[in-house]
Formats: structure tokens, sequence, C-alpha cells
């Protein structure tokens, strides 16, 4: 098998991308300020964003998501960041953790990182959406090129064709 810069394979550099991306993932959940996050902090900023959001029917339709389980729902996205995490860092049911990546990463730019109708609700609107557009690309990176072909639990297992 060849390597590439005469260190490790192909597979084994996408791997530790996949590994990177994975406990980002995980230093995300770890981050939050979990008794203010869950109790209104989430959802006040999302609100606020959504009320101030360039496109009101996304904004509406973002709105409805968030306020169905309003309690719930930020507890569904520390899991959901949490899953993401430990399926890139493991490598187990890859394929579905970076699809679940892709998701939540294109909803936080969607949501935070569009200029908002109030400046003053998101004055850094731009500033951390650099992290979400690196994350997307290796996230597509994983997906096409099967990242999860070596060091990976679905590679032990032999699942999605490792």
């Amino acid at each position: 098998m060849e390597t590439l810069f005469g260190i490790l394979t192909t597979q084994q550099w996408l791997a530790i991308l996949r590994i990177g991306i994975g406990l980002w993932w995980i230093k995300s959940v770890w981050h939050k300020e979990y008794p203010k996050f869950v109790q209104s902090g989430m959802m006040n900023w999302t609100n606020a964003l959504l009320d101030n959001h360039p496109w009101p029917a996304y904004a509406n339709f973002q709105r409805k998501i968030i306020n169905f389980q309003p309690k719930l729902f930020p507890y569904l996205i520390v899991l959901g960041e949490l899953a993401v995490g430990i399926g890139l860092t493991l490598g187990i049911l890859t394929p579905i953790a970076v699809i679940g990546g892709l998701f939540l990463n294109f909803n936080y730019i969607t949501v935070s990182g569009v200029r908002p109708k109030d400046i003053t609700i998101n004055e850094c609107f731009r500033v951390d959406q650099g992290q979400n557009y690196l994350m997307i690309v290796s996230e597509i990176v994983m997906l096409f090129t099967i990242s999860w072909a070596v060091w990976s639990l679905d590679s032990i297992f032999g699942l999605f064709g490792a």
C-alpha cells in the first residue's frame, strides 16, 4: 500500500482526519455551560436569532421545530453533537455520524451565520462560521473517501464496505 508523505497510507491520514473532527465535536459538547445552556440560554439565543433572521420562512420553520419541545431541544443538540463525536472518533456507524455532523453544521450556519436584521443580536455572525465551513468540507471528504476503512469499529465489524 502506498504511503502519503512516506509516513502513513492515505486511508490512515483520512482516519486521523475523522478522529480529529470527532474529537472536535466532543470538545463542542465539553465546553458548554450546561445549566445555562439547557435551562434557557440556548433557546433564548436561538429565538433571538430567528426573530431577526433575514429569511422569514426559514426562521418560522426553525422556530416551529425548536419551540415544539423547548425543554428537550437543548438536550437534543448536546446528544446529537456527542453522538457525532463518538461515532467519528471510534469510527462506528461513521457514514451516519458524518451525515449527522453535516446536518448540524449546515443548521448552525443558516441560523447564526447570516447577517441578522438587527446586527446587535449577533454582531459576530461571520466570526465562528469558519469552524463550521471547515467541518463541512472535512465531513464531505470523509464521506466520499470512506474514512472509516481503517482504525474504526466499522472496519473491524465489516460495516459499510470498510
